[in-house]
Formats: C-alpha cells, sequence, structure tokens
C-alpha cells in the first residue's frame, strides 16, 4: 500500500473530533494546497471558508464544523440550473 492510500485509509478510519489540513481537504475533496489558501483568502468553493484553530503552528478544523460548511450546498441531480 502507497503512502497516500495509507493517508486516506487513516483519514477515513479516525475517529478523532478533530483534524489538521490534510484531513480537511481529504473530508471536503479538495486539494490540501486549496485549503491551505482559503484560510488566507477568506472563501473557498466561492463561499466563507470553513473556520479553523491556531494551536501554536498547528491549525486544527472541527469535523463538526467541516460537515456544517459542507451542508450549505444542496446536492444536484443534474446540472442543468
Amino acid at each position: 500500500m502507497n503512502i497516500t492510500n495509507q493517508r486516506n485509509l487513516n483519514h477515513s478510519n479516525n475517529l478523532s473530533p478533530h483534524c489538521d489540513t490534510h484531513g480537511a481537504a481529504f473530508d471536503l475533496g479538495f486539494s490540501s494546497s486549496t485549503v491551505r489558501v482559503s484560510r488566507v483568502t477568506g472563501t473557498l468553493a466561492g463561499v466563507p471558508a470553513p473556520t479553523y484553530r491556531k494551536v501554536g503552528r498547528k491549525v486544527i478544523y472541527d469535523r463538526i464544523v467541516l460537515r456544517e460548511w459542507m451542508d450549505q450546498f444542496a446536492n444536484q441531480q443534474n446540472t442543468t440550473a
């Protein structure tokens, strides 16, 4: 198993209520760099980015906040307006 698959497996099995930037990116379906840039710009996917905490130099996301952020987007059946 390569390291990327191992990392994804660890994130999906992790029951911790918190995650780092890589875990948040995995949970939201974005790249880590996109999530990192969203902290600077304040937007992700055209809406305000999910909130995070700084503990020293470490960035922590609450998985509940990530889930609530994702819930603002409606499920789509197709791409027509």
